[in-house]
């Protein structure tokens, strides 16, 4: 039951299946305050939702969104827009019903949060937006990116903003260079870096450390790398056959190129986003990441948190500037199989630096709390000490 004192915050979710960034803004809101805000979850993954931890401890509804999934595949052009169109009618149904909404977040980035753009034309309300990854670069998106009350990205969004903001505002003023005005944005008090952290209730359970077995954690999406995972795994095979557990998220009413899984492979465990992933994950402990330029990576502060060998590649990501080869992990030539190969047997056979990139990694972990990666968002939510919504003004808007 909402309480009437409280906040009440539309959270859009219109992304088909689970990912880092759904997980992280779950967490987000499960630290935000339980008396003082009443949350409402548009979302088309409800079970997703009811089943979190966030619905367990604190005011929340739930409302399955009736979207076209053949729409939904279109990410431009006119059938991307018809889409927002009608995404933006059901939400002003939503806003009728629930009244009390005064602010809403976009949980997936501008170009998918499109709709709560449009809605917020008609009916104001503060808008909060969540940047997990990079952003297209189009004049809408950069539109998005100066309308949004406040927006929280991580390190890696910035230069893909940048350019977004870049053709909005070119076209909006007609100015070519626009290099000033887009810092004034991006340097505002609307604007926030944050990275993503682990809750201390949440925290992963220690790996075993008595065999090695590899573990492997993501969604089909190509760009996830699963290929090159399971290419390099055939490679090692011809030398030493290692195990594995693979984890995966099959995407649903997506268009975008997706990875054939399971495939019967010797000592490979195949596992569909599977309810007990902790427990996988603690009976593995050499951690491979083929993502191609991951944002963030969550689950490899997960696996560094869990006490994992972690693998990576060396591709200028956020992970691979942050760690260090040989100290706290292994690092491999990006979308190299031969070269994933070289490090899986690596961290098979070297147990001195298995153990020290190991030890090394769980004091990177500790540097990555939930409470105090996410504090400027959860002091967002929450509000003002006396329970006022915070505004903010950005230039050009109008």
């Amino acid at each position: 039951m909402a309480k009437s004192n409280a906040h009440h915050t539309l959270i859009f979710d219109p992304i088909t299946f689970k990912g880092g960034s759904k997980l992280a803004t779950a967490e987000i809101l499960r630290l935000c305050k339980t008396n003082s805000n009443h949350f409402v979850i548009a979302t088309v993954q409800p079970t997703f939702w009811k089943n979190s931890r966030l619905a367990q401890s604190h005011s929340v509804e739930i409302v399955t969104l009736a979207l076209s999934k053949g729409l939904a595949k279109q990410h431009y052009g006119i059938l991307y827009w018809l889409n927002q169109f009608y995404t933006s009618l059901l939400l002003l149904c939503l806003l009728v019903k629930y009244r009390d909404i005064s602010r809403a977040i976009g949980a997936s980035g501008p170009g998918m949060d499109m709709a709560l753009y449009l809605v917020n034309i008609f009916k104001h309300f503060e808008l909060i937006q969540f940047v997990h990854g990079p952003v297209g670069n189009s004049r809408s998106i950069g539109y998005c990116l100066t309308r949004a009350d406040k927006v929280f990205h991580l390190p890696s969004s910035k230069p893909s903003m940048a350019i977004a903001l870049n053709t909005y505002l070119k076209h909006k003023t007609g100015i070519e260079d626009c290099q000033a005005l887009i810092e004034s944005f991006l340097t505002s008090s609307s604007y926030h870096e944050f990275v993503n952290g682990l809750t201390e209730d949440n925290w992963p359970t220690r790996s075993q450390t008595h065999f090695p077995v590899c573990y492997w954690a993501a969604s089909l999406l190509k760009w996830k790398g699963l290929d090159t995972f399971v290419d390099a795994l055939k490679d090692a095979a011809k030398l030493k056959s290692l195990a594995a557990n693979i984890c995966f998220i099959r995407p649903v009413d997506t268009s975008i190129p997706v990875s054939a899984a399971p495939i019967s492979m010797q000592h490979v465990n195949w596992y569909q986003d599977p309810p007990d992933l902790d427990s996988i994950r603690s009976q593995s402990n050499i951690f491979v990441s083929t993502s191609q330029n991951e944002p963030f990576g969550l689950s490899i502060l997960e696996a560094l948190a869990a006490g994992m060998c972690v693998i990576i590649p060396q591709d200028g990501s956020y992970w691979d500037e942050r760690l260090i080869h040989n100290k706290n992990c292994i690092k491999y030539l990006p979308n190299n199989p031969h070269s994933l190969c070289d490090a899986l047997l690596y961290a098979a056979k070297d147990t001195d630096n298995f153990h020290q990139c190991i030890k090394n990694g769980l004091k990177v972990a500790q540097e990555y709390k939930a409470e105090k990666c996410y504090l400027d968002i959860i002091k967002t939510i929450n509000g003002n000490p006396d329970g006022s919504v915070s505004r903010t003004s950005n230039p050009v808007r109008q």
